[in-house]
């Protein structure tokens, strides 16, 4: 027999079903469950996305090296029943204060996600605007280059066509050099040794002829003297056969290539000049070892390059320097002359480079400013037009520096003069004008030797 209670025999007892649950969510059920070479059961759905992540690797593989395929997944078969169940609330979800707390924090994710979203989008718009200005900006930089580069080849074309137009100013002057130099030191020169004037200047003369003449006291003479021009000339003819002997010598060496001027570095460097004011180096003079520099502080600095130091500070109360040039004698003290925007010329000499005097064309700024080779004379040119010839005399006893002779155009009052500088061998004078013309000077002569127009 069979105690009371116990069931009958042939009857099993019925157990509560074991829940499904996602080893991946926790979900139970999970939706279209598998099972896993390593036993675990999942979310097909899940399992396939994290496989898509992790490259094809089993999650739960401690290794993390084991590969896994979707064909080697298993499905489990649910009843209907099953399918159909619902999964259980959470535990903080039961009541309704919990669910309207759970909806409010997921409004709040949304908006601050909301908020994220467009504070990028109006990034990207910002960074997308700058990017299309910066665009725009390149683009009509390289428009305004090309057409600055175009007109640059287009000026560079007519000053091309404008110099190989221009005749020759100095072919008189060559041949009469080449009879004076001759073979040797016994050739006879000539009386006239500069160039020809042009045709167009030939029945005017190119210098400026005084209204009355001029006073024995001192004034300013329309002609170079005769002893001063012998003296010029015998320079002349030493230095112009010297730098042809040169230049012989030098014809078959080989200079630099282009490529070597990119290799240079530089090895020195110094600032002279006082930086409390607007910085800049309007003139820069070399002789030898000293280097004379005109700054925008209206002074000159005398520099020696071989001792490291200055020399002299060259300045006049309410004056600026303008141009300067240095003589260096073999032996001796140096001369510096310095033209000055009160159109005055003065000269400093000595050991000490002490003011000797100074001297006026006529009062306008001094544009230009060169001593001849021999170092007795200076050749000045003004902003109005002039040039003038002075002597150069720096002994104790002497003027230092006095204006002998002016040159100038007869007919053209309006000229302005930008610059001018002294040829080498001492007998041309050239000076640039501000509406674009070079002017050719024969000192020899004291005639305008030709004009070329250079823009």
């Amino acid at each position: 027999g069979r105690s009371e209670g116990s069931p009958p025999s042939g009857l099993v007892k019925n157990h509560p079903p074991t829940m499904l649950k996602c080893s991946l969510s926790g979900e139970t059920p999970p939706t279209d469950p598998v099972v896993t070479p390593s036993g675990r059961i999942c979310s097909r759905r899940l399992l396939l996305s994290k496989m898509t992540e992790n490259g094809g690797r089993d999650p739960f593989d401690p290794s993390g090296k084991r590969a896994l395929d979707e064909s080697d997944l298993v499905s489990l078969r649910t009843d209907d029943h099953d399918a159909s169940a619902v999964p259980p609330r959470l535990p903080s979800a039961g009541s309704l204060p919990s669910l309207l707390g759970q909806i409010q924090s997921e409004y709040d994710a949304l908006l601050l996600e909301l908020y994220d979203a467009r504070r990028a989008l109006e990034e990207t718009r910002r960074e997308l605007s700058q990017a299309l200005y910066q665009n725009d900006a390149a683009v009509r930089v390289v428009a305004r280059l090309a057409m600055e580069r175009d007109a640059a080849r287009e000026k560079a074309r007519e000053l091309s066509s404008r110099v190989a137009a221009q005749p020759a100013v100095v072919e008189e002057d060559t041949r009469k050099r080449r009879r004076v130099e001759g073979d040797g030191e016994g050739v006879e020169e000539e009386k006239e040794v500069g160039p020809a004037p042009p045709p167009e200047l030939a029945e005017k003369p190119a210098v400026v002829e005084p209204e009355s003449a001029p006073a024995a006291g001192g004034e300013p003479s329309v002609k170079i003297p005769k002893s001063d021009l012998a003296a010029m000339k015998e320079a002349w003819t030493a230095l112009s056969k010297a730098r042809r002997k040169a230049a012989k010598a030098k014809k078959n060496e080989a200079g630099p290539a282009l490529d070597d001027f990119a290799k240079f570095e530089e090895v020195d460097k110094k600032s002279l000049h006082r930086t409390n004011v607007k910085a800049g180096i309007d003139s820069l003079a070399i002789g030898g070892n000293l280097v004379v520099s005109c700054g925008r502080d209206k002074q000159a600095i005398v520099y020696n390059k071989s001792e490291g130091k200055m020399l002299a500070t060259l300045k006049v109360p309410k004056c600026a320097v303008t141009v300067a040039d240095i003589f260096v004698p073999d032996d001796g003290d140096a001369a510096v002359a310095t033209g000055w925007s009160d159109g005055n010329v003065r000269l400093y000499a000595g050991s000490d480079l002490a003011a000797k005097g100074d001297a006026s064309v006529d009062g306008t700024p001094v544009v230009g400013v060169s001593i001849h080779p021999s170092g007795k004379y200076a050749v000045a040119a003004v902003k109005s037009g002039k040039v003038g010839f002075f002597s150069l005399d720096a002994s104790a006893e002497a003027e230092g520096i006095k204006l002998v002779a002016l040159l100038g155009e007869k007919d053209d009052e309006g000229v302005e003069y930008t610059c001018g500088s002294l040829h080498p061998d001492g007998l041309i004078f050239g000076t640039g004008t501000a509406d674009g013309k070079l002017l050719i000077w024969d000192l020899s002569s004291q005639t305008l030797a030709g004009t070329l127009v250079v823009s």
